[in-house]
């Protein structure tokens, strides 16, 4: 009874305890193990999960419920391994067309006018867009007037957090900039000039904390600057000695994309370890953005889209001339876009991919039961992984006790809100990370903030696969805070499909939302209890499974059948 309340509260160490304790009393207590694999499940300890699941069927062969979660575990945990590793398989891409002002719902008459844009980035809904040919910058932000900032030749914007940005202009210089608001109307963009490179620049990203990275067409090479004193840290170019003009830049937190003209080439390269990974050939590239940490879009001249996936090696157009005047591509959270070199229109490029390969990842927890009115209600959270394109429409459910199935309904709906943030700078046992996580706040966070360092570096994948399974159970969204240094690909994928962000400033906030996802409340109609009983073989448990926007998910609950009425808060 104890060890249920654990789980149905989500205090699944508590669970586990209690368990333990119940199989030391009696050790033909073949049950723990069945609850003990739920557990688990929900942890993300895939492994154990797995070996409780085999113990218990060792037992009670016959349960087929058992035999029913091996399958969702393994179906889960194959699921995240394959993200993880940046394979996700893409059923369409489409560019749709909107005029600018729409696509931001600006103000009447507000629609900027540009000469000849250079670069664009976005942070926080944000788009700075350098005007290089009309001498200015544009901020843009939904819903609101943009600002123009002046400033000569500017190519490149880099937000580094919500009012500090790196601008780079195509003389060479580096200044650091700081917006400022004077009013709610007025906003003024101080410059601090950092450094200057004699030379053409064309690009600039960041890569750490403290480290930016410029493109230097005329020199022909990538040059490390430090963004506190603009001292050059270091520089790079190919080994193949061919002619090499860096026409455009982009990171994902796993590798630096670069446009290279010299040899009509995409070039995806190590920016730690500055080793060439992937190669792709095509004419007349202009932009470059990545959409997952493994996968970029590179945009051509002639309108073209190409897609280079750096895991399979493969680089193919898949849009062909639609993108009319594009020059350049930027990600705001998962959106893609496309400005064209008027500012005129925006085209947002949309993926989808093949749905039947997903699962959703669901939580069932603190049940109320009124036995004598023959009710039973579980409060629901569902989340997928952010690959997936929802609508978030309202789930279709079943529910199942035994070999009967019982009526239900999904009685209320609402996108899972914000909570706990959970900062983290070293790395443990998995299984004292997730206690001392836990213990922090007495519940789950709904965001983790890991600090890149050599101990997060060398992070296994089986600890990231492991997070992930908790993560999409409980809607964590992962933070990476990059200093100076690589990360894994799995962790980068991680903070991906969690909906997580790559930052370069630490967190100001002590809370923030987590993964989007759906929750609410199911509602199930239970038969005469003499009914119920019969059904009774094994460990009582309550199955749910269904499926939101044609993704299937299934859950297991432990329940029990004493008349009175028994909350778990």
């Amino acid at each position: 009874m104890v060890a249920r309340r654990h789980f149905l509260s989500r205090d699944y160490f508590g669970c586990l305890e209690e368990l333990e304790l119940a199989q030391k009393d009696d050790i033909y207590l073949v049950s723990t193990y069945l609850l003990r694999a739920l557990c688990q499940r929900r942890l993300g300890m895939w492994g154990d999960a797995l070996t409780s699941i085999h113990y218990y069927l060792e037992v009670a062969s016959a349960d087929v419920r058992a035999k029913l979660i091996e399958s969702q575990i393994v179906r889960e945990r194959d699921l995240l391994k394959e993200i993880l590793s940046g394979r996700i398989e893409v059923a369409s891409t489409q560019a749709y067309k909107q005029p600018l002002s729409l696509f931001f719902n600006l103000p009447l008459g507000a629609k900027p006018r540009a000469k000849a844009i250079g670069k664009a980035s976005c942070l926080e809904g944000r788009s700075w867009i350098s005007d290089t040919e009309g001498n200015r910058i544009f901020l843009i932000k939904k819903d609101e007037k943009p600002y123009v900032f002046d400033i000569e030749k500017p190519v490149a914007a880099v937000p580094l957090s919500s009012n500090e940005l790196i601008v780079a202009t195509r003389n060479g210089q580096i200044y650091r900039a700081t917006l400022t608001e004077k009013d709610k109307r007025t906003k003024d963009l101080s410059l601090e000039k950092l450094t200057e490179i004699p030379s053409i620049l064309s690009d600039a990203v960041i890569i750490g904390r403290k480290i930016l990275l410029v493109s230097d067409a005329a020199d022909g090479k990538l040059v490390y600057l430090d963004t506190d004193t603009g001292k050059v840290l270091g520089d790079w170019r190919p080994n193949d000695k061919s002619r090499f003009e860096p026409l455009a830049l982009s990171y994902g937190g796993y590798l630096v994309a670069i446009v290279d003209r010299g040899s009509n080439s995409l070039i995806a390269m190590d920016p730690w370890s500055k080793k060439v990974v992937f190669q792709g050939q095509a004419d007349m590239l202009r932009d470059v953005e990545w959409v997952s940490p493994a996968k970029c879009f590179a945009l051509g001249e002639d309108g073209s889209l190409y897609e280079a996936n750096v895991k399979g090696g493969s680089f193919n157009k898949i849009i062909d001339g639609k993108l009319t005047n594009c020059w350049c591509l930027t990600r705001n959270d998962n959106e893609i876009m496309a400005f064209d070199a008027a500012l005129d229109n925006v085209f947002w490029i949309k993926q989808t991919f093949k749905q039947e390969d997903l699962t959703a990842f669901a939580n069932l927890h603190m049940m109320q039961k009124d036995l004598n009115n023959g009710t039973l209600s579980l409060k629901s959270n569902l989340y997928v992984p952010v690959v997936a394109d929802l609508n978030f429409e309202v789930p279709s459910i079943k529910a199942g006790f035994g070999k009967i199935l019982l009526a239900s309904r999904w009685e209320e709906d609402a996108y899972v809100n914000r909570g706990l943030l959970y900062e983290v700078s070293s790395m443990k046992s998995y299984d004292v990370f997730l206690r001392d996580m836990y213990n922090a706040g007495g519940k789950w966070p709904s965001r983790i903030v890991l600090e890149q360092n050599p101990s997060l570096s060398g992070i296994s994948d089986d600890f990231v696969l492991m997070l992930a399974g908790l993560c999409l159970r409980e809607g964590i969204a992962v933070d990476l805070y990059l200093k100076d240094g690589p990360l894994p690909l799995s962790l980068a994928m991680l903070s991906h499909m969690s909906g997580g962000k790559i930052m370069f400033s630490p967190p100001l906030q002590s809370e923030a939302p987590g993964l989007t996802g759906l929750a609410g409340k199911i509602s199930v109609e239970l038969p005469e209890r003499k009914v119920l009983f019969k059904e009774i073989a094994f460990e009582p448990l309550l199955a749910i499974f269904g499926n939101v926007d044609g993704i299937p998910f299934r859950d297991w609950v432990p329940i029990d059948f004493l008349p009175d009425i028994d909350q778990h808060k």
